[in-house]
């Protein structure tokens, strides 16, 4: 299967989870999704407000998380990968590949934090610390944070080796007009911001290893029941 079409599997999956059809349901996923954005920047502002580590971190969040900007370009993506086969000609399969895997890792992430919202709202509760703890522990998918995470891990280090190839990335750029001349800008765009977010990182390891690092001991701790309540699992 191509890069596009196992891209509209994903994006047809995406448009059939059930917040898409339920206001209430679509409002607590969003106060779900905001806390976890403010949550990992928190955990990780020390390495996100390093000059180098600026875009990236703010790609990471906003792009490769969720939330209401991946919403938008899913909108766009929908409306312009069953047309783009041009496109798919004209770049090169890697970034097309890459492309693919950031959004299926972006759409795992909502998918987990919709099971969340889900449980807070069968429970009617707000979003905080404690009830997503709560929520955390009561849906228990801590592997399957763990296998979203490792993927989002392989997107990185593919995208790392994208732009280190100088034919690949040259053959990139040369599909910017054509993307844009057929509106397939969206598409690119996503491509284009997370190479420039990369760009400036040392190497790629240096941001996702730490990110990783803490990510997994957040999940662990979180999904621990023993704590007593002593340790703040979300502070690593």
């Amino acid at each position: 299967m191509s890069a596009l079409a196992n891209l509209q599997s994903h994006l047809e999956h995406y448009r059939q989870l059930p917040h898409h059809n339920d206001a209430v349901l679509a409002d607590k996923l969003n106060e779900v999704q905001s806390w976890q954005r403010d949550r990992l920047r928190e955990t990780h502002e020390e390495l996100f407000s390093k000059p180098k580590y600026k875009l990236m971190g703010e790609y990471f969040v906003n792009k490769l998380y969720g939330g209401a900007e991946f919403d938008v370009l899913v909108k766009q993506f929908e409306r312009i990968v069953p047309k783009a086969k041009k496109l798919e000609k004209l770049a090169p399969a890697a970034a097309l590949e890459t492309a693919t895997h950031a959004i299926r890792s972006a759409i795992d992430a909502t998918e987990l934090d919709l099971h969340l919202a889900e449980w807070l709202v069968n429970n009617d509760l707000p979003v905080n610390k404690d009830n997503m703890l709560q929520a955390y522990r009561s849906v228990n998918e801590a592997d399957a944070r763990r296998e979203q995470l490792g993927a989002l891990k392989d997107v990185c280090y593919r995208t790392d080796k994208y732009i280190n190839s100088f034919m690949l990335r040259k053959a990139f750029q040369l599909a910017k007009g054509t993307a844009y001349k057929y509106n397939y800008q969206p598409l690119y765009d996503f491509m284009a911001d997370g190479f420039a977010a990369m760009k400036p990182l040392p190497n790629v390891a240096s941001f996702i290893e730490p990110v990783c690092e803490r990510e997994l001991k957040i999940i662990d701790r979180v999904h621990q029941t023993n704590n007593d309540g002593s340790v703040d699992p979300f502070d690593v």
